[in-house]
């Protein structure tokens, strides 16, 4: 058994930080009817405390993962509990965004016919891939505290996201609600990405060309993806195409033969990115 160490101080203080903003934003800046009943899935004052609660504990789990799963002992349900989030994450919002037409409704827009849907999709999507890509970090010994950091700070900013429902298609730059919504999967989009990004360049230093060929084909499905949005514009299936492309990332890293650990290759000469 592996010694276990504690997750360090900065992260649960960084979590403490982001549930209490939290807290302190749902029950004195919002309200259960600030925003069209309708549209966020409040239809009685009750819900909302309860949904506060549910939310907040839920943000608790995060430093909680980040302890199980970096810096315990490895245990056997450790890949299975992250195959299944993973399995689940990306199954749910496949559905989810056909619920409507994709290539005329993005996720944010479905939600507002949708509200409770839209809710557990930002959950889950940050669940889901949170837990994948600490458990990539462990499989291969990598550590990147700047990727972890844009990790937590992305899977917090959803929790706006799924808060304020979608203003509609247009950029209203005079709109806190607009605003709001926007720069919160704006910041879960980046700061999902950045630490599989990191891990994959830092790997692909290596010169191993399973890692170089991943590194190449995720970088260009991102880029070819933003292009198409500033391009088309506004398209649920080619915004769906980074995430979808995250959680094959993931998958093929964490539960596929083609990139099980050379552990003759790391005794010879430990990958410099996994010191970083």
């Amino acid at each position: 058994m592996e010694k276990t160490n504690k997750l360090p101080v900065g992260y649960k203080a960084l979590w403490l930080f982001f549930v209490a903003a939290y807290l302190v934003w749902m029950v004195f800046f919002l309200h259960w009817n600030t925003y069209p009943t309708a549209e966020t899935g409040m239809h009685y004052a009750w819900i909302y405390p309860i949904w506060i609660v549910i939310s907040a504990c839920i943000m608790l789990l995060f430093p909680v993962y980040m302890q199980r799963i970096l810096y315990d002992a490895e245990h056997k349900y450790d890949r299975v509990f992250a195959l299944t989030s993973l399995i689940v994450g990306c199954a749910f919002i496949t559905v989810y965004a056909f619920l409507k037409n994709p290539r005329q409704y993005t996720a944010s827009m479905i939600g507002l016919d949708y509200p409770w849907c839209f809710k557990l999709w930002g959950i889950l999507s940050t669940e889901s891939i949170f837990v994948n890509t600490l458990y990539m970090f462990r499989k291969f010994g990598y550590r990147n505290h700047i990727g972890l950091t844009a990790a937590c700070i992305g899977c917090a900013a959803l929790f706006i996201t799924i808060n304020v429902p979608s203003a509609g298609e247009d950029l209203i730059l005079n709109s806190l609600r607009c605003m709001s919504h926007w720069t919160g999967a704006l910041v879960f989009a980046f700061g999902a990405a950045a630490p599989v990004v990191l891990f994959l360049i830092g790997m692909a230093r290596t010169k191993e060309k399973r890692f170089v060929l991943l590194t190449v084909f995720f970088c260009a499905v991102l880029v070819g993806a933003f292009t198409l949005l500033v391009v088309i514009g506004k398209d649920g299936l080619i915004e769906g195409v980074p995430v979808w492309s995250v959680y094959l990332v993931l998958l093929l890293v964490n539960f596929t033969p083609a990139f099980a650990r050379n552990t003759r290759k790391e005794n010879e000469e430990k990958p410099e990115a996994a010191r970083v």
